[in-house]
């Protein structure tokens, strides 16, 4: 169980006969509704992260419409704790049956996609199936980010998952070319959205497919495992995020940052003994394809047809969450 922010109802308010204060409360800024009828302290609003300010408003639409809707796309992929590199909506989706013709209302978009049969309770919401989850993001949102949510969901379950099942009938469907191309293409091995996104990246550039998570031993044992390694040109690429260095970091959280920049140094020049050539790049290099082919260029990584720059939307560590 994820912590979930406590949320207030108008109508346990006026069943408890604190209506008027609930509304003064409001009034006076001290409370932000989330929907009709749902509210939470803006103060702790405020304070939470842009994934559970937005579990937050699914949870708000929850506990006010109908508890077997089934909540889909974003809205299950926020709940599986799947990373979003840009921003989330401000709406929550749910899937209605193939004939119910998808009709939404303020805040809640409906897919009339059908229904998942293998839907279940998460956090008190029912939302899609993980590998439902991702085959409806796959179907409809940009590669990059669908790569960073499959990515996280084989992850998660080390024991694969069923896309056959999860596509059902809808393997004709507009955007099933899609769902299947961000299926191939997913690793359970990226261990974070940063190492997603940089491997998009690589891709788009033409590079040859690195492997990923490799181990490194030298005279005195094990001297790393690394996210990326380039056999044909004996190259290391390491991506550095905020889930390695940043307050809210995985792994190493015992150690000061200091502590964690002095470890991460000793076991670079370990590394950098091992191989012929040693690279590092972040956030901001990588969403620029200019700069990031201009950086790896010297390593001996020449991409092949044209970079096209930047990619359209800004990202940042804080949006991806890594």
């Amino acid at each position: 169980m994820t912590f979930q922010p406590p949320l207030f109802l108008s109508r346990e308010a006026t069943r408890l006969g604190s209506d008027r204060q609930l509304r003064r409360r409001y009034s006076d800024g001290f409370l932000t509704r989330l929907a009709t009828g749902v509210y939470i302290d803006t103060q702790l609003w405020a304070a939470l992260d842009a994934t559970d300010q937005y579990r937050s408003r699914v949870r708000a639409h929850a506990l006010r419409g109908d508890p077997q809707a089934q909540f889909s796309h974003d809205s299950a992929a926020a709940e599986w704790r799947l990373p979003s590199i840009g921003p989330w909506p401000q709406s929550a989706h749910q899937v209605a049956g193939l004939g119910n013709g998808g009709t939404s209302r303020v805040g809640i978009r409906r897919h009339a996609i059908g229904i998942d049969p293998d839907a279940i309770a998460l956090n008190g919401i029912v939302v899609t199936s993980l590998a439902r989850t991702v085959v409806d993001m796959a179907s409809s949102t940009p590669f990059v980010r669908a790569v960073a949510m499959a990515d996280r969901a084989l992850r998660l379950a080390p024991n694969g998952l069923d896309f056959d099942r999860a596509l059902g009938k809808r393997e004709s469907s507009r955007g099933a070319v899609r769902a299947a191309s961000v299926i191939q293409f997913a690793s359970p091995l990226a261990a974070s959205p940063g190492e997603s996104f940089a491997r998009v990246q690589f891709r788009a550039l033409g590079y040859p497919s690195p492997e990923l998570q490799v181990e490194f031993f030298d005279e005195d044992g094990f001297a790393g495992e690394v996210d990326f390694y380039f056999r044909e040109l004996d190259l290391i690429v390491e991506f550095d995020g905020a889930s390695k260095y940043g307050a809210r970091r995985e792994f190493q959280q015992e150690l000061t940052l200091e502590q964690l920049l002095l470890k991460e140094k000793a076991r670079e020049d370990r590394l950098r003994r091992l191989v012929r050539s040693f690279a590092r790049i972040n956030w901001a290099l990588t969403a620029d394809r200019r700069a990031l082919a201009q950086h790896l260029r010297p390593h001996g990584l020449i991409e092949r047809g044209r970079s096209r720059g930047m990619v359209r939307e800004p990202i940042s560590d804080a949006q991806a969450g890594s």
